[in-house]
Formats: C-alpha cells, sequence, structure tokens
C-alpha cells in the first residue's frame, strides 16, 4: 500500500499531461460505448422479449468489461504501477473475500437464476411469505413490486434456496373452491348444477375439463373440491364471478352451504348454597 501511495503522489506531482489526456479520451470512449449497449439492449428486448432478463444481463457485464479495461490501460498510460496496486489489492481482497461471501454466493445464484429462466419480468410470484410482481432481475437480487405498490428485495440466494411460486408462468390458471353441503343434499345433483354453472360462465374454459370432486365428510358437511380453468389474467375477476354464480345457483335449488354449530348446555344446581358464617 504504501508503494502504491508513493507511485500516485509520483504521477500526480510530475504530471504525465499526455497520459492523462489519453485516460480522459478513453473514459468518453467507454461512456459512448455504454450508451450503444443501452441502445442494442432496447432494441433486442423489443424484439425478443421473452430473453430480456439474459439480454440485461449480458449488458451489465460488458459494460463492465469495457470500463475494466479503461481503467488498466488509462493507469498504465498516467504512469500507475498496476503490479503494486494490484499486490496491494490481493492482500486486502483476502479480507475482503470473507467479508463478501454473502455478495458472492447471492451473485452465483442470480446467474442460475439468469440460466434457468424459472420467472421472467412482470411474473407474478411467491416466495418466503412474500409475493409480487418481479419488477427488476439483478446480478445480487430480484425486485418484487406488491400490490399495495411497496417494493421489496428479495436476495438470489433466497430465490435459489426456497420454493418459488410463479402464478403467472402459464397462459391458464386454475381455480380451486372447497366446500360443504348439507348432508341432506344429493351429491348427484349438486355436482350437476356446478357443471352447469361452469358451462354457463363465459369466462370459464371447458377444456382443460373441469373438475368437481367429494373430498370427504365433515363434522357437519359433505365437503367437495371444485377446479375450473380460466386465462391467467382474467383470474381474479373469473374468480369473484364464480363464486357469486355458486352462491346464486345453490339458493335457487335449494342447496344449503351449513355452517358449524355448537351447543352449549348449562347446568342449574338444585342445591342450597352453603352459608358460610361470619366473623
Amino acid at each position: 500500500m504504501t508503494e502504491w501511495l508513493k507511485n500516485a503522489w509520483q504521477v500526480l506531482s510530475e504530471g504525465g499531461g499526455a497520459g492523462w489526456v489519453s485516460f480522459a479520451l478513453m473514459v468518453l470512449i467507454a461512456c459512448a460505448a455504454g450508451k450503444g449497449i443501452s441502445r442494442m439492449q432496447r432494441r433486442l428486448i423489443a424484439h425478443r422479449p421473452a430473453q430480456t432478463q439474459v439480454i440485461v444481463l449480458l449488458s451489465k457485464i460488458l459494460k463492465g468489461i469495457i470500463w475494466a479495461l479503461v481503467l488498466i490501460q488509462g493507469l498504465h498510460g498516467v504512469g500507475v504501477d498496476l503490479i503494486s496496486i494490484l499486490g496491494a489489492a490481493g492482500v486486502a481482497g483476502v479480507a475482503i473475500g470473507f467479508a463478501s461471501q454473502t455478495a458472492l454466493s447471492n451473485l452465483i445464484s442470480g446467474a442460475f437464476l439468469v440460466g434457468e429462466r424459472s420467472f421472467k419480468m412482470g411474473d407474478y410470484i411467491q416466495v418466503s411469505g412474500e409475493e409480487g410482481t418481479v419488477e427488476n432481475i439483478n446480478l445480487l437480487s430480484v425486485y418484487l413490486r406488491k400490490p399495495d405498490n411497496s417494493l421489496v428485495r428479495i436476495p438470489c440466494e433466497t430465490l435459489i434456496k426456497t420454493p418459488v411460486r410463479n402464478l403467472t408462468g402459464d397462459e391458464m390458471r386454475r381455480i380451486d373452491f372447497d366446500l360443504g353441503v348439507d348432508y341432506s343434499c344429493d351429491l348427484t345433483q349438486v355436482k350437476k348444477v356446478l357443471l352447469d354453472v361452469i358451462e354457463a360462465q363465459p369466462l370459464l374454459l371447458t377444456e382443460p375439463e373441469p373438475t368437481v370432486t367429494f373430498s370427504g365428510f365433515g363434522a357437519s358437511s359433505l365437503n367437495l373440491h371444485i377446479g375450473a380453468w380460466c386465462k391467467t389474467a382474467q383470474y381474479h375477476s373469473t374468480r369473484y364471478e364464480f363464486a357469486t354464480a355458486i352462491l346464486k345457483a345453490f339458493a335457487e335449488h335449494g342447496i344449503d352451504i351449513p355452517f358449524p354449530i355448537q351447543a352449549v348446555t348449562t347446568y342449574k344446581s338444585t342445591e342450597n348454597p352453603t352459608i358460610l358464617p361470619s366473623a
């Protein structure tokens, strides 16, 4: 480190004007190259939106390489002894390496995420109790925009180690309902009513085939599971209309959805209360 400071002071004291001019020109060229890469990135994303995260990552790596070359050549041009700098950096790098293990793990995990492409920008995912729309994928972290418009940063290492649920990974999504009907109901009639409701809903799909299955005997109801498919983009509105239609159809056909009832029995003592003598 002492040797590096000595060389830096010598460069500043002696001038080296031509080297500094060359260094400034290289910085300007690097800035222009960075802007060119950004323009190319936007064009590629417009033509290949499915490859957005890969294109963004490669452009960042390319910019980093350009700036690294500029700094190396520029410092060499102004007379800085790079060997001394690298020696000092090697000593400091050991200590920094131990402190940056988490960052390195996130960096490697980010590379795996980009290569795996389990989700992309614009997808709605759930991970580690958080959920939201993927707004940005970086080498170290992924940013999610939550429904309340808050922004959550998820480290890439967490996304590799934790199960991630991609709710918009496909064009179709299934609406699932678990409900119970009264024990006096005819299950065959109930199933027919539900299938008629599904068929009458314009936003529900008939392919894949919807399902109505018996899931078990409850404490106060016969439990059913209903599954019907819709387009992912219309999931929430379709789910609401589907639930409303089920309640309406059940009311029209006299099908009751029971709720648990608790009977509380109180016992009144017939014995005379004991009267304790006063002091």
